[in-house]
């Protein structure tokens, strides 16, 4: 059965050093699988060498883990949640989920004052 998703030793990279997240990245990641191929790859995904900036391009994790560009993001969004440690909404304390590096970026580059979340913004509107 085809899943849109590559095959987990379709996601075995190159042996590399681990890199462990800084704690100024604000990204706790939730992982949906153990495979560590697909592990390995949510973690260069997502780690942040100097808020907002990213460690590894996009074009540097599909070579090294034999994926399309395009499909990253998807495989990414599969295999793991990437929440943030310290970034909560201001009303009722649900940590924003980033929902892939342009959502990051964006609220590391532009949130100048408390973050609410979708849901408390309907209600509030």
């Amino acid at each position: 059965m085809n899943t849109g998703h590559p095959p987990p030793d379709a996601l075995e990279p190159d042996r590399a050093d681990p890199q462990v997240m800084s704690a100024a990245a604000d990204i706790i990641l939730k992982f949906n699988s153990q495979e560590p191929g697909a592990v390995d790859l949510c973690q260069k995904y997502w780690l942040v060498i100097n808020p907002p900036h990213f460690h590894y391009a996009i074009e540097q994790l599909a070579n090294e883990f034999g994926l399309d560009v395009k499909a990253i993001h998807k495989v990414v969004g599969h295999y793991c949640t990437a929440a943030g440690e310290h970034t909560h909404c201001g009303n009722c304390g649900k940590a924003i989920i980033y929902r892939n590096r342009t959502t990051y970026k964006q609220v590391k580059s532009y949130l100048l004052s408390d973050w609410i979340c979708r849901d408390c913004f309907v209600k509030s509107g």
